[in-house]
């Protein structure tokens, strides 16, 4: 027996949206897994910045930092 065209178009419909609702659904975990890990490494950079504080360490000033630096001749022309 042949299936009407309504049905088999609310089949299709039914597919489509089923694929869409899986691609939605792996989009949100990408990004809640994202979340996590720059939530994890941004509790990792505070907890070792909040050491450096304890032991007396001063963070590197952009000064210092330029120090450590080569230094560069500028190109005369």
């Amino acid at each position: 027996m042949w299936k009407s065209n309504k049905s088999r178009a609310e089949q299709h419909f039914a597919a489509n949206q089923k694929k869409d609702d899986k691609v939605l659904k792996q989009k949100e975990k990408t990004q809640r897994e994202r979340d996590e890990r720059m939530a994890r490494l941004r509790d990792l950079r505070l907890a070792k910045e909040a050491a450096e504080q304890a032991s007396g360490e001063q963070p590197e000033s952009q000064e210092e930092a330029s120090a450590r630096l080569p230094k560069v001749h500028p190109h005369r022309s």
